[in-house]
């Protein structure tokens, strides 16, 4: 039972619980779970009535009832109420762990990513937990960088651990094995459980996969090249591929503009397409695995990169910014806590909002890294990936633990850097009308309250901050309270007068005041 427990992944598991009440009782984690019930002379499953998902990192044993055990695995959250002889999934919490994050661009857009043992999947961007489910699968293992054709979303490059890459044509379902091979006599290839696989920005034709060499294919796929020699330290390997590349970046500014990273310190550049390639990492730390690189979509110089080291019990902060393609770095970490860093981020609209996703949350900054400041709307949970959506100005944040979050980052735009003198507010999106508002459907069902959220700005803080709803002929609807601290902030409406009775169709002007003094307007709209 013991050599079929953790096969060829000792070290991700490894993890013994022992009943509170019975030191004759261990639950060992695995891709099964097993127990022993003898101190350890015979062991058997635990995890097989229930549909129990495998690979199980998680468990709480209640110490004043052993039979109550809460268990999390790959596939999410279980109890047992029996001891672990049979299983309940509570799947009513996001939590999957997602490694990557795509958009395609469908109205609305759709969000893709790569799942820790549960594939690849891609849904809505309006989808809502609990209430809607529009995500579909499109392969399966571990999911790692999936690729939406910007032209046609039906064509996606999707693939699983270890550079396993296809190119797959989801309307007619055909799938075609894109990861290049190595030529008789060569090395063999090393690939990145995490292997980085990006489309040209450019031509969504071209391709590009890393190994220990970027790989270029100009045809979607069918033919490789390298176009880069080993790229790592290449030292002697281990049960798992070291010495790979993690991370690719293309400039947008500029074709044959290529960075890569490694996961033994190395940050490379290419400015002629792969024809030479210059080692930038003179100036940052040595030896930490490069989590991110990001070409500037602002400066074709500018490039970001982060680094991570926890892997060496090394939980410091690494975030760096070069404005001349890498030869010397600047540190921009600055404020941001003592974490794991995983990626950051440049806005494509507003080059000194800056987004970083850590092992413990999100953050922004809104002065090119001079000061970072929680999304506190985020959970605290590990952000691996991010992107913004290049037509909708949202932001979508791959968490590995908590799914995926979608954030509305246009104030932020609007307002990082130069900013805004004292105020500024965004109008909602219209809401539409119902005379069934406060109405339950039917008996079984909870009646719907609308309501609309309107975002504001506040650049200095103040006291007695309100909003006035009032008609288009200046009477007053509603006075609400907002939050006057500096920074953004947010009132909810519930759409009711005060008469607590819902409004009806029309616009309404919201008036921001501190005192007397009017500070912006935004406008609702009810059709």
């Amino acid at each position: 039972m013991l050599e079929g427990l953790v096969y060829t992944y000792g070290y991700y598991f490894g993890e013994v619980r022992v009943n509170p009440q019975d030191p004759d009782q261990a639950f060992l984690f695995g891709v099964p779970l097993i127990v022993t019930n003898d101190g350890g002379k015979t062991f058997a499953r635990a995890d097989t009535i229930g549909n129990v998902h495998s690979d199980h990192h998680s468990m709480w044993i209640n110490p004043q009832d052993p039979e109550h055990i809460i268990l999390g695995n790959d596939g999410g959250l279980y109890i047992s109420y029996d001891g672990a002889a049979t299983w309940e999934h509570i799947n009513n919490t996001s939590v999957g762990q997602f490694y990557t994050v795509n958009v395609d661009m469908e109205k609305p857009y759709n969000v893709y990513g790569g799942l820790q043992d549960n594939g690849t999947l891609f849904g809505s961007s309006r989808s809502v937990p609990g209430r809607s489910n529009f995500w579909e699968r499109i392969y399966g293992g571990d999911g790692m960088y999936v690729n939406p054709d910007p032209r046609n979303s039906q064509l996606v490059y999707a693939g699983l651990q270890f550079g396993n890459y296809w190119r797959i044509d989801r309307q007619k379902g055909e799938y075609a094995y894109i990861t290049p091979m190595r030529d008789i006599g060569e090395p063999a290839l090393r690939w990145n459980w995490r292997t980085p696989m990006i489309l040209s920005s450019h031509n969504p034709d071209i391709v590009y996969v890393g190994a220990q060499k970027v790989f270029r294919s100009m045809n979607q796929g069918r033919d490789w090249k390298a176009i880069s020699s080993d790229l790592t330290k290449n030292e002697p390997q281990g049960n798992v591929p070291h010495n790979t590349i993690t991370v690719l970046s293309e400039s947008p500014k500029q074709f044959g503009l290529l960075y890569a990273g490694t996961d033994d310190g190395l940050v490379w550049v290419t400015r002629s397409g792969g024809t030479d390639w210059q080692n930038i990492s003179q100036g940052l730390p040595a030896n930490l695995w490069v989590s991110s690189v990001q070409a500037s979509p602002h400066n074709e110089g500018t490039v970001f990169v982060t680094l991570n080291g926890y892997r060496f019990d090394n939980f410091g902060v690494y975030v760096y910014k070069s404005t001349n393609y890498g030869k010397t770095w600047q540190d921009i970490s600055n404020n941001l806590p003592y974490e794991a860093t995983n990626i950051v981020l440049q806005d494509p609209v507003n080059p000194d909002l800056l987004y970083c996703g850590t092992d413990h949350g999100a953050y922004v900054s809104m002065n090119g890294g001079n000061a970072w400041q929680r999304l506190t709307n985020i959970p605290n949970v590990a952000c691996y990936d991010m992107i913004v959506h290049p037509r909708d100005n949202e932001l979508v944040v791959a968490t590995h633990g908590r799914s995926m979050w979608v954030m509305d980052v246009e104030p932020m735009q609007a307002v990082a850097g130069a900013g805004v003198e004292s105020f500024n507010t965004w109008n909602p999106d219209r809401v539409r009308y119902s005379s069934r508002w406060g109405q339950k459907r039917n008996a079984f069902t909870t009646p719907y309250k609308p309501s609309t959220t309107i975002k504001y700005y506040n650049n200095t803080a103040r006291t007695n901050l309100k909003a006035t709803v009032s008609l288009e002929d200046g009477t007053t609807v509603r006075t609400l309270e907002a939050a006057g601290e500096q920074g953004f902030g947010m009132i909810k409406w519930d759409l009711k007068n005060a008469d607590d009775a819902y409004v009806k169709k029309g616009k309404y002007t919201v008036t921001f005041s501190a005192g007397k003094k009017e500070l912006g307007q935004a406008t609702v709209t009810v059709k």
